[in-house]
């Protein structure tokens, strides 16, 4: 019968989701670094590109098309509103401001994924590649 600490050091070892959770951390340190001095967050950059994507959408497109809490939704546009990149008349969609941002992030976000593709080597680069996104136009 394994004892407690082997049963820990299983875990601690073999866990797909405790992996998948470091490697969110290491990428959203990659991508944050890369668009920081333009006053956003990847995970705002992504946002941004959804709705220009959708828009003119609604919130609860952008959280199921990328996944997220409505809470993580909600403090994530009230910023972007805040910022001016992103208004929400006849529905939500990114401002001149904002598209600004996703030209000015583009070159930034492309130097970070040469990083990230490096660090993660071709085979996982390319597993991450497909998954798919969810959520369809409103």
């Amino acid at each position: 019968m394994p004892t407690r600490n082997a049963d820990a050091l299983e875990m601690a070892r073999d866990c797909l989701g405790s992996r998948a959770r470091r490697l969110e951390r290491v990428l959203t340190r990659i991508y944050d670094g890369a668009v920081r001095e333009q006053g956003v967050t990847a995970a705002q950059v992504s946002m941004l590109v959804a709705i220009e994507l959708g828009g003119p959408t609604n919130a609860a497109w952008v959280g199921r098309r990328l996944e997220l809490e409505k809470s993580t939704v909600s403090r994530n546009l009230a910023r972007l509103a805040a910022a001016g990149f992103v208004e929400d008349r006849d529905g939500l969609r990114v401002t001149a401001r904002g598209a600004a941002v996703i030209r000015t992030c583009y070159p930034l976000w492309k130097q970070a994924q040469k990083q990230a593709e490096a660090l993660l080597g071709p085979s996982a680069a390319k597993l991450l590649s497909g998954i798919e996104t969810k959520g369809e136009k409103p």
